[in-house]
């Protein structure tokens, strides 16, 4: 066991992302939310427990728990995932000074103030996500997760730890397609987990934007609105929500008609418009409001 700081740029309520975590259905049944997060990774091959609490205003305690100890490289790059799950390096300050100017908003700004919105613990595993919630709702999509974690993943005090792309290295199109009872999906499982293989997360992080949504496209069974999960939930691209077609008629506009009434998507779009590069941000705080707040 070792204990960390992990940095924050406040505001930053670890309360909010408990309250996210707790209401979002990919993760359920794989973390303990209770006044403290309670979770579980692969690494390298092994499991890694990990209890994150607030620490003050501008740090998390992050306490590890691997099974066997973690030379310093290692540590490093499980605390860069960690920062990176829970968005400790986000800046929400250019996007509050806007906020404030924006009166139907205020409330919504109110009550999540300091939330960073969290993405998947893993880039491969949001992608693995993506495939697996392809016309199936969330329900169908956690049983299928599940048996994949069970198959390859591990596990700390009962909480499971999704597989990384080397835990199902040993698997074929046919043992996938056992565990997820679909053949497209089982083809389209095994090629992006040898894409993730081959490049580290590092590397991807390292890509631009533009760069990850072609190689993205560019894997069997992800298309446009895979891609744009893909680059928001699981490498924190939130720019890539300003320029996605028709995300503001299909996703926002439900979400921001309790706040800014019965707006036309012309009119919301007028609204992101007034947030300039900060617009992402905005969108992201309307749709996970209802997880947040519980309104």
């Amino acid at each position: 066991m070792s204990i960390h700081r992990l940095p924050v740029i406040g505001p930053f309520d670890l309360r909010h992302t408990l309250a996210f975590l707790d209401g979002f259905p990919p993760p359920s049944g794989e973390q303990g939310t209770a006044g403290e997060l309670r979770k579980a990774t692969r690494l390298n091959g092994q499991t890694v427990g990990f209890v994150v609490r607030q620490d003050g205003q501008e740090s998390l305690a992050c306490t590890l728990h691997p099974e066997r100890a973690l030379p310093g490289a290692e540590t490093a790059e499980l605390l860069e995932r960690l920062a990176r799950f829970l968005g400790t390096r986000g800046d929400l300050r250019p996007f509050y000074a806007l906020a404030e100017q924006d009166a139907a908003f205020k409330p919504v700004l109110e009550t999540m103030h300091g939330f960073h919105q969290p993405q998947f613990l893993t880039p491969y595993e949001v992608a693995c996500w993506a495939i697996l919630t392809q016309r199936l709702p969330n329900a169908q999509a956690l049983r299928l997760k599940r048996a994949l974690t069970a198959q390859a993943g591990g596990e700390w005090q009962g909480l499971p730890a999704f597989p990384e792309p080397a835990d199902l290295a040993g698997l074929d199109e046919a043992g996938v397609q056992t565990l997820v009872g679909n053949g497209r999906k089982a083809r389209a499982l095994l090629e992006v987990t040898r894409a993730f293989a081959g490049m580290s997360e590092a590397e991807l992080h390292r890509q631009s934007t533009d760069e990850l949504r072609g190689w993205l496209l560019g894997l069997y069974g992800v298309g446009d609105w895979s891609a744009l999960f893909i680059l928001v939930r699981g490498l924190g691209r939130s720019e890539a929500l300003e320029t996605a077609d028709g995300l503001l008629s299909k996703e926002v506009l439900p979400a921001a008609r309790p706040v800014y009434g019965d707006v036309t998507p012309a009119e919301l779009g007028r609204v992101a418009q007034s947030y300039g590069d900060q617009a992402g941000q905005w969108a992201i705080y309307l749709r996970s409001r209802p997880t947040v707040t519980g309104a």
